[in-house]
């Protein structure tokens, strides 16, 4: 394997440990509200810091910035919600799984996109994990 190969491999799976080290121990939390706020700051902190470093994206681009800020809102309050009141192996999998679901339903319904066969089927995959 490559050089560049091997860190994006090590990248995928780091992150794909930190998030599932991240949902555990917001499950454990008492305060969800005041942690999943303290985080979200934390991470549009540094978000806009680092968008500092690149262009602006252009102006058709902001209502779907904007669209995508308040649904993550919406999911991240969905989520404590279901951690708060399900089993956490029944939310996270449910949680995980809906949100390619929600993308494909709103770029079908809202943006008009055309999901052919190969992309539903990669909504499949990725929702299964």
């Amino acid at each position: 394997m490559g050089g560049l190969q091997l860190t994006i491999t090590g990248a995928v799976l780091g992150s794909a440990v930190l998030h599932a080290t991240w949902n555990a121990i917001a499950h454990a939390l008492r305060d969800k509200l005041l942690t999943f706020t303290l985080i979200a700051l934390t991470y549009t902190a540094g978000g806009g810091v680092l968008a500092l470093l690149v262009a602006s994206p252009s102006r058709a681009a902001w209502p779907f910035l904007a669209a995508s800020g308040a649904l993550h809102v919406v999911y991240n309050l969905l989520l404590m919600q279901a951690y708060r009141l399900g089993d956490f192996n029944q939310a996270y999998p449910l949680g995980r799984g809906t949100s390619p679901w929600v993308v494909a339903i709103i770029s079908v319904f809202v943006i008009g996109e055309r999901l052919g066969p190969v992309h539903l089927a990669g909504v499949v995959v990725v929702s299964a994990g």
